[in-house]
């Protein structure tokens, strides 16, 4: 897509680009304070989430991250470096990730980096996630349970 160039196009950029750097934000947090609601609530209703070659609607995404999260206290995400591409009412991103998941105390039961491919969707609502794609490029300690 073309960049804007009217004020009017470059505001609506601006504000595009940081509403869904937030959603991508705001997807890490729900996952680190496991506030299932509130990531089922950053998706449309026909939403999916996949974690390598595991793919679940939006009413299973609670059960696939309870089982991604067993055994840990605690997990911390970090999201960066948003390239994000606005295409009328829908977007991709692309992000990279460091997890880091935590077990008893301060022990690390699990360190991982990849990225997120995302697609979302302008709704009334405001932008929400249709795909969620988690790659792992690395990952140190405990494997994930998928299953």
């Amino acid at each position: 897509m073309a960049r804007p160039t009217s004020t009017d196009e470059r505001v609506q950029w601006l504000m595009d680009h940081a509403a869904i750097a937030e959603c991508l934000v705001g997807y890490a947090g729900c996952i680190d304070r496991r506030d299932w609601g509130g990531l089922q609530h950053s998706y449309t209703e026909d939403g999916v989430m996949q974690h390598g070659e595991v793919s679940v609607p939006r009413e299973a995404m609670p059960d696939l991250s309870e089982r991604i999260l067993a055994g840990c206290s605690s997990s911390h995400h970090l999201v960066g470096d948003p390239s994000i591409e606005v295409d009328g009412d829908q977007a991709r991103t692309h992000s990279h990730y460091i997890a880091t998941h935590i077990s008893k105390g301060t022990t690390v039961k699990r360190q991982g980096g990849g990225w997120y491919d995302c697609e979302l969707r302008r709704t009334d609502r405001g932008w929400k996630f249709t795909r969620v794609k988690s790659t792992t490029a690395w990952r140190t300690g405990e494997p994930l349970q998928l299953h």
